[in-house]
């Protein structure tokens, strides 16, 4: 088995075996080797007794040569030096001559004169022989017999050393008693077995603590791995303050997170974006161009021959209901008669909201005008069933306008408008149901000419900006513009906003709209840096689904980084609609746009589908109050109440407040009362172009009201 296939925490258990066995060895050894060095030791210690021993032997040997002393005294030292030798309390001197004779022995006296040349041990073993044998062969021996200790008993092993003395016959030994060694052979064994125990244990604790240190971390990263591999970034990376080569690993893991976490907050966005692309937020049904593009599929997937319907459902009085009661009991009521038309209508029917108070339906499966008149009466005596509401029962009317493919249509904005038409000619008529009229009408086919065209504009840069300029009331000086796209068409002139934006949203147009928009923003500011004049702040509307692009914030800087143009100067105006339904997704984005310099606004505030309560921690720093509430400010108490409060809340959240539609001195008045920041309206300017807004933000214009 290769050794990569091997688990960490099963290397380590390998590792610590290994060492475990090799600590064995090693103190084997270290016992083994104990033993000889102490043997070695006793071995000199013998060797230097007996050849102190010889040294003396030798200086009497010499007196007696000189004739100092006579042959009895000699003999007489010898035994007393031989019997008064002891040391390591069994050890003791003897003395032999070459022949075998014992001369001396001072614990079995009774060998003394006797030879000994046959004297064998229990093992047989010739002791005296083996001796002189050793002597002659080498002049000294060592060699192992079996001798009784002096105190008596058996015999035991004991190793022998003698030496001859030099120009004598006599041979001097002596020995050691091997069982005397036991205690200190013990002893260290007994020590050795302590120190390689406690390394074993120290060396065990040490394996299993690096075991836990690396393999658990390891363990818990791979997990981890595995947990993010199958899309859940839900979880803490641990381990990352580690400074080893697992905090690597935990470091790289929560980079890792961190793009799983950034990737699915990506394709967040990308669904929101596309969800609002599709459906209205607050009904969950088709918006204004799914629906365009459900006609169309409907269209070619069946024969000019068909018949289909689109009929446009407009609810009376649901705006009304939206400023008396604000958007949540509207869209409650819009939500509830939504559910209850959608319950009449056939599997193959599309229904979609188109606008505030404005439903669209695609029917299929047109058998007659009779049928879908019958059908469309049904469908108006469900709008007119009230709505209980909690403790309210509230009761909305309302119109059908009818167009017909092929006879009043061939295209998807061609039947939806068409109908629209009629729904406001049935109101203008006081009927509460009209099929289209061609001729009654009068209606030039011209949606997509005007598409096409778009498209050309586009390219050949047509379309212009000009400035509304806003007015800071402490200091009435213009500190803003709201800039608002103009379209000069060269052969049929002005054409309106309103015309061309409905277009663009039903046709994909408005990003490449937005992106227009702040291109020439970022142009116009580049101009007046360079004529070295002070820009003004520009507010840009920007629709919800550029703003929800995950490629927004790249496309926007990438924009003014080209022109070299700070985004300080730039503040951008986005509908409520946009804050509806993911308020996290939103909050990352507007922190991450208004991180680089940009303010943001939220327009036509009070009319969308929010309040100060939910977009209180959002990173926003304007709202602007939207013109219904201005229209009758001077005359209508509820207006001026609700004014008053959305600014002394937006305050209370350190937010500025900007009111558009200003157009008479009572209103202005009035704002000024309530503490209102900033103003625009056609009262102080209208829409300007560029030159006349250069003059205008040269000029002292005072905007006192007494």
């Amino acid at each position: 088995m290769r050794l990569s296939n091997i688990q960490i925490h099963r290397k380590l258990i390998l590792l610590v075996i290994i060492m475990v066995c090799g600590t064995l060895v090693t103190a084997s050894l270290a016992y083994r080797f104990t033993q000889d060095d102490i043997l070695n030791s006793r071995k000199s210690q013998i060797q230097s007794v007996v050849q102190a021993g010889r040294s003396q032997i030798m200086a009497l040997h010499q007196h007696l040569q000189q004739n100092s002393i006579t042959q009895a005294q000699f003999d007489r030292q010898l035994q007393e030096l031989i019997n008064a030798t002891r040391f390591s309390g069994s050890e003791y001197l003897y003395l032999y001559n070459i022949q075998g004779v014992n001369i001396a022995h001072p614990i079995q006296k009774q060998l003394t004169g006797t030879n000994q040349m046959d004297m064998r041990d229990d093992d047989g073993i010739y002791i005296t022989r083996k001796m002189i044998e050793g002597i002659k062969e080498n002049g000294s021996v060592f060699w192992e017999f079996r001798w009784p200790k002096p105190e008596g008993g058996l015999a035991v092993p004991k190793l022998g050393y003698a030496e001859r003395i030099p120009g004598t016959e006599l041979i001097i030994g002596s020995g050691l008693y091997l069982d005397d060694l036991k205690p200190l052979v013990r002893a260290r064994a007994y020590t050795y077995l302590g120190i390689t125990l406690t390394v074993l244990i120290a060396a065990l604790l040490f394996a299993y603590r690096i075991a836990s240190n690396i393999a658990h971390p390891v363990t818990r990263l791979a997990g981890q791995m595995n947990t993010l591999t199958e899309g859940n970034p839900d979880l803490e990376v641990l381990d990352t303050e580690r400074r080893d080569e697992i905090g690597d690993m935990a470091r790289a893991m929560q980079c890792f997170r961190d793009h799983v976490v950034e990737n699915q907050r990506l394709r967040t966005m990308q669904d929101q974006v596309r969800f609002l692309e599709t459906f209205d937020p607050v009904t969950r049904l088709y918006n204004r161009q799914a629906l365009g593009e459900a006609i169309n599929k409907e269209i070619a997937r069946h024969d000019r021959d068909c018949q289909l319907a689109v009929v446009v459902l407009r609810l009376d009085l649901l705006h009304e209901i939206t400023i008396e009661m604000g958007r949540e009991r509207s869209d409650q009521v819009l939500i509830k008669t939504a559910a209850r038309i959608h319950d009449e209508l056939h599997s193959d029917d599309v229904l979609a909201r188109l606008s505030e108070d404005t439903l669209g339906i695609l029917l299929s499966n047109v058998t007659s005008r009779e049928a879908l008149e019958t059908l469309s009466r049904n469908l108006l005596d469900i709008l007119a069933q009230p709505v209980q509401l909690e403790e309210q029962r509230l009761q909305v009317a309302g119109r059908a306008g009818i167009s017909i493919f092929p006879d009043d249509g061939g295209y998807d904005f061609q039947l939806i408008g068409r109908a629209e038409n009629t729904v406001n000619q049935a109101k203008k008529q006081e009927r509460d149901l009209l099929f289209y009229d061609a001729v009654a009408h009068n209606e030039p086919n011209h949606s997509i000419e005007l598409w096409q065209e778009m498209q050309k504009a586009l390219d050949e840069d047509q379309f212009y900006l000009v400035f509304q300029p806003l007015f800071d009331l402490e200091n009435n000086n213009p500190v803003a513009a709201e800039v608002l796209l103009r379209w000069e068409h060269p052969e049929k002139g002005f054409i309106s906003p309103a015309q061309f934006i409905p277009v663009a949203e039903q046709s994909g147009l408005i990003s490449r709209l937005d992106a227009w928009v702040l291109e020439a923003v970022a142009k116009q500011v580049r101009n007046w840096l360079d004529r070295q004049l002070t820009p003004p702040r520009i507010a840009v509307n920007l629709s919800g689904i550029s703003f929800l692009r995950p490629d927004f914030l790249d496309t926007l800087t990438d924009i003014f980084g080209r022109h070299q143009v700070s985004l300080d100067h730039l503040d951008l105006e986005l509908t409520e609609g946009v804050l509806i339904d993911d308020l996290e997704l939103i909050s990352d984005q507007l922190r991450n746009i208004r991180a680089t310099g940009v303010s943001i606004s939220i327009d036509d505030f009070g009319t969308g589908y929010s309040s100060l309560s939910r977009i209180k921690n959002l990173a926003i720093d304007n709202i602007k109050i939207d013109r219904s509430f201005i229209d009758e400010l001077d005359t209508c108490p509820q207006d001026r109440k609700i004014v008053e409060a959305i600014i002394l809340m937006a305050q209370g959240l350190n937010l500025s407040v900007i009111a558009e539609g200003v157009e008479t001195q009572e209103q202005l008045a009035e704002l000024r009362r309530v503490g209102c920041d900033t103003v625009q309206g056609f009262f102080l300017s209208r829409p300007l172009k560029v030159e006349p807004f250069e003059e205008l933000l040269e000029q002292d214009l005072v905007i006192e009201i007494d």
